[in-house]
């Protein structure tokens, strides 16, 4: 299992932070009848992002691209992501870590964010 270790390059135009998107990965996700993309330099910046978008229904969005990303679904009707995640993240706690440490990355992936349908 990947650790989260992952850092990601930002540029600063005018008063702004963005993601260095020269080397980042594309990732499309999404949930019902929506599709985003959005570009990350990791997966766990990539997988932060797409579930601060999603706030409430985290649990309901499936990652449809990369392909290599699809194993690590947290989809689950019921709601109960958190164990989950952590198991993504490297163990228990390591998401919030992982979004603690590296909340400007997460940011800057944010405003990569693009609706695809």
């Amino acid at each position: 299992m990947e650790k989260s270790s992952e850092v990601q390059k930002t540029t600063n135009v005018g008063n702004e932070v963005l993601a260095d998107v020269s080397t980042s990965t594309s990732y499309e996700y999404g949930a019902m009848s929506t599709k985003y993309k959005l570009e990350a330099k990791g997966k766990f910046t990539a997988y932060a992002t797409m579930i601060l978008h999603y706030r409430n229904s985290p649990h309901l969005m499936v990652v449809y691209e990369p392909e290599t990303c699809k194993e690590d679904s947290w989809f689950d009707l019921t709601g109960q992501i958190s164990d989950r995640l952590d198991e993504i993240f490297g163990g228990k706690g390591s998401f919030y870590k992982y979004l603690n440490e590296n909340i400007e990355d997460v940011r800057a992936c944010y405003k990569t964010i693009k609706q695809v349908v």
